[in-house]
């Protein structure tokens, strides 16, 4: 799949409203049932190698499957820009490739320097990780991002949450979350502290959603049903 996307996709003529590193910006391992993180994490370094070696694409590995285990998904994007602002679309997509085939980071598998048509890739293995994602009903860029940043935890917010604002659509803005604890700061909470903070700005707020099914689904819907 990922040979395939790198076949398919020119990262220097794409574009959109959500940030990203490079053709396959990020694959996370997450262990289900009896599965261990340091089996995940064997799984993501070999995968991190195929594609460095093979594919000859620069490759970072946070979280159980780097050397240390205190790399995060956060501090490596940081480190690489992933954070910038966009670009283009007035202000609201990221178009092109990366500036430069200078990497500011060694990685951790492939060359040092990038090639601008497929971008880097970054691959970790932590434990479950929720998506929740929640909409302003607002034109205002700046606004939702100061509610974006005061909702994390990196803003003095919720504890174990990340998050930041992205564009959906003409008139809707989204208070985009990772929940790196889910069972303890789900999205229930977020949804709440979004709708007050929106309030303080005279925002309306839609139901937030999870982006993806969550861990107990895959385990029952998916999972099971192939082990049957």
């Amino acid at each position: 799949m990922v040979k395939a996307a790198f076949k398919a996709i020119d990262f220097n003529m794409h574009c959109g409203s959500h940030p990203r590193l490079g053709v396959v910006d990020h694959i996370c391992f997450h262990p289900l049932t009896c599965t261990s993180l340091e089996q995940i994490a064997g799984v993501a370094k070999s995968l991190a190698s195929d594609i460095g070696s093979s594919l000859q694409v620069p490759t970072f590995l946070y979280g159980a499957a780097h050397e240390d285990d205190g790399r995060s998904l956060d501090s490596i994007r940081r480190e690489l820009g992933y954070f910038r602002r966009p670009n283009a679309g007035g202000g609201n997509v990221w178009a092109g490739g990366p500036e430069s085939e200078l990497l500011p980071v060694k990685p951790d598998e492939g060359p040092g320097k990038v090639d601008r048509s497929k971008g880097v890739v970054v691959i970790g293995a932590t434990k479950w990780v929720d998506n929740y994602n929640v909409p302003v009903f607002s034109t205002d860029v700046s606004g939702v991002r100061r509610i974006a940043k005061r909702v994390s935890e990196r803003g003095g917010g919720l504890a174990s949450v990340q998050s930041m604002a992205l564009a959906h659509g003409k008139d809707v803005i989204e208070v985009a979350c990772n929940l790196l604890e889910p069972s303890i700061v789900g999205g229930d909470k977020v949804q709440l502290e979004v709708e007050r903070l929106a309030r303080e700005q005279g925002m309306d707020v839609g139901k937030g959603y999870y982006t993806d099914l969550s861990q107990d689904q895959i385990i029952t819907q998916a999972y099971l049903k192939l082990a049957s």
